[in-house]
Formats: structure tokens, sequence, C-alpha cells
């Protein structure tokens, strides 16, 4: 249920670690910006992972999670990333979408079995109930300004 709830937040949210700006399209549509390097164009699978961790760990575990993630940058396939929290009364959850080129590309980072998580080496002091798995959307709709 969980993992449902945040996968709506695939289609809905547009974070600010990928650069995003309104554009002058339909209202409520946000489009990546271009200025920060981070092109989703060519994008093909979104990977979703979750976890929550204690409040009193959120900070924490946020300024962790932010500098792991930052190699996906480097691996061949990736187009950017996602990282979002909410508060829901004790727990914050987390949530991080990838995206990729391809499910060969993920497989490269992550292994065979595509919806294994990939878990950080601190994830167990952090995270309540390890998730062991996360989602592979393939991307059905997706508005980005691209060159033509």
């Amino acid at each position: 249920m969980i993992q449902l709830r945040y996968g709506l937040a695939l289609a809905a949210v547009c974070a600010a670690a990928m650069g995003c700006a309104r554009s002058s399209g339909a209202a409520g549509s946000a489009r990546p910006s271009a200025a920060n390097g981070v092109s989703l164009c060519g994008a093909r699978i979104a990977r979703q992972w979750h976890g929550k961790t204690p409040n009193a760990k959120a900070e924490e575990y946020a300024a962790y999670l932010s500098d792991a993630i930052k190699a996906f940058r480097k691996l061949e396939g990736n187009r950017g990333y996602q990282m979002m929290r909410e508060t829901i009364g004790d727990e914050t959850h987390f949530s991080v979408i990838s995206y990729w080129d391809s499910r060969e590309a993920i497989v490269a980072y992550a292994g065979q079995d595509i919806r294994r998580t990939r878990s950080l080496p601190r994830d167990s002091e952090f995270l309540i109930d390890l998730e062991p798995t996360v989602m592979n959307y393939d991307l059905v709709v997706l508005d980005a300004e691209c060159p033509r």
C-alpha cells in the first residue's frame, strides 16, 4: 500500500533535485529545467524506492541518502533522480525515483533481479523495516523539454 501511495508521486511530483520549474504549458504542468544539466530525454524506466525512519533520524538519513544517490549520475544509462520525503506521525517516509534508459541499464546497477532493493551500507541504522523490493515503471507519459 505504501509503495502504491508513493508510486503516485511519480506522476504528480517534480522535486527540486531535478531542477524543475513551472513551464508556460498547460496549467499544473511542471517540466525539468535543462539549466542544471539533468535531462530526462530518452528515459524509459523510472525506478522507485521507499523507506521510512523514525523522525529523530530523518535529518541525518536525508543527508546520508542525498550524498549516496549522487552516484547515480555516474552510472551508464542513468538520466537523473528525485528524492522526496514526508513526515507522517512519528515516521518520515523517503522516496527515491531514478530515471533510466532501459531495464538493462538497471541490471548493470542493481543485478539480474531488478525488483530487489539495493540497500545502502548504513540503511539498517536508520530505516524501519528494510523493504525488500522496489518498483520499476515503464514511462508511458513523460513531459520534459527535449531537443527536437
